[in-house]
């Protein structure tokens, strides 16, 4: 189909029908197509659904562009959000759905996780557009960014148990590295009794000796004295006997 130009809001909706991937449609302005930003936001996502581009003249509004693909990617938010409030008659069925048990929600769109990954990848790092990564997943773009808002929610949780296990494992490292310092506080304490008491031996036998080399002092003395008085006996007992015989003669 290529490009396409619609100049009333009939052929455009005709057109929209007929858009595959690659297309592009345009238009004057935005009020060919609507009369409400409800509205132009339903025909704008149909087109992003269908992989197609968008350009309105007037507005000068191209997805080609950069700042196209970011009107795009607006709109395509605005219509999940819009898609994700469910309807007051629906909504009142889901409430009783889940009082009594039987509400299991959307069922998921299968898609190949390892595939998903690496178009993600591919995506993120600027090597594909976001619609090439739609087109490769055969993913809507409602799903597209939902699967990737519940990818980066999944890897936050993931991010902050591992936070929380990291904090808790220091906080174990830290109450180890406190019981390890107070075992070795008491062992300190405990070689330093130790130290003590082995010095106050040491203080003791020196007295021990010390008092005993008084005592061999004073006991060499008094022997010295014994001799020496024994002596100075003996030599006036000699005395004594001599004069005696001296007298006899």
């Amino acid at each position: 189909m290529g490009l396409q130009h619609a100049s009333d809001r009939q052929s455009f909706f005709r057109m929209i029908e007929a858009l595959s991937q690659g297309d592009c449609l345009e238009v004057d302005s935005f009020s060919v197509i609507a009369d409400s930003s409800a509205q132009l936001l339903g025909a704008v996502c149909r087109i992003a659904e269908r992989g197609a581009d968008f350009v309105s003249l007037q507005e000068e509004v191209d997805t080609r562009s950069e700042a196209g693909a970011s009107f795009f990617a607006l709109c395509r938010a605005l219509g999940a959000l819009d898609q994700e409030k469910p309807r007051p008659r629906r909504r009142d069925g889901i409430e009783r759905a889940k009082e009594e048990g039987r509400y299991k929600g959307r069922r998921p769109i299968a898609v190949d996780e390892s595939l998903f990954d690496s178009v993600v990848s591919l995506w993120q790092s600027g090597e594909i557009t976001a619609r090439e990564a739609m087109a490769k997943l055969d993913l809507k773009p409602n799903t597209f960014y939902r699967r990737i808002k519940e990818r980066e929610e999944l890897k936050m949780k993931d991010y902050k148990k591992a936070e929380r296990e990291l904090k808790e494992e220091i906080r174990e490292a830290a109450k180890q590295s406190r019981r390890d310092l107070d075992e070795l506080k008491k062992q300190v304490r405990a070689e330093a009794k130790e130290i003590k008491k082995a010095a106050d031996e040491k203080i003791e036998l020196h007295d021990v000796e010390r008092e005993m080399r008084r005592d061999r002092i004073r006991a060499e003395a008094e022997h010295h004295e014994t001799v020496r008085q024994m002596k100075k006996d003996v030599e006036n007992e000699t005395r004594e006997l001599k004069k005696m015989l001296e007298n006899e003669g």
